[in-house]
């Protein structure tokens, strides 16, 4: 077998289990900051720059990684993406911050998923990451989505933040 090596003089390796990745990892990075401070509690919103195309029939995995910072530590948030509807195949968990040392986790199947937000955040150094695998049944965009757990108190989502996703079948 030949060895491909790399413009920085190593060797390529690739390992494949099961099928071929189809398609490149790609990424997205935030360019300005979002702000969710809705007149009404725990009303969700896209993260606008964060989101991804998918065709129908394709399966996806996806991660983003969102900074973010709340206007006071009794503010909560939620996070969580949006997408084209009635996906064959959606899983995925989201996780983000409590408190200094606890972290809120969802493992969900359904869109807009928790429902509700949790209780508090700090006011900076907060971290949102949601990750998981969507199959569409139609064309359309994912997009993450995060609401305010109290009435006009920001929840901002930092510029800077990053979307991973890459196609798989």
């Amino acid at each position: 077998m030949p060895v491909t090596m790399a413009g920085n003089g190593y060797q390529k390796v690739q390992e494949s289990v099961g099928l071929p990745v189809s398609n490149t990892l790609t990424a997205v990075v935030l360019g300005s900051d979002v702000t969710n401070n809705n007149a009404s509690a725990n009303t969700i919103a896209d993260v606008t720059g964060l989101s991804f195309s998918v065709v129908s029939g394709n399966t996806y995995w996806f991660e983003f990684v969102i900074a973010y910072t709340a206007a006071a530590t009794t503010t909560g948030s939620r996070w969580s993406i949006n997408g084209p509807g009635s996906p064959t195949l959606l899983n995925y968990r989201s996780e983000y911050t409590l408190t200094a040392t606890s972290v809120t986790v969802n493992c969900a199947t359904a869109y807009d998923t928790p429902s509700a937000s949790n209780a508090t955040s700090l006011t900076a150094g907060n971290i949102a990451t949601i990750w998981g695998i969507i199959k569409p049944s139609s064309d359309g965009t994912v997009i993450a989505r995060f609401a305010s757990e109290v009435s006009s108190s920001a929840i901002v989502a930092k510029a800077g933040s990053v979307l991973r996703y890459m196609q798989v079948a």
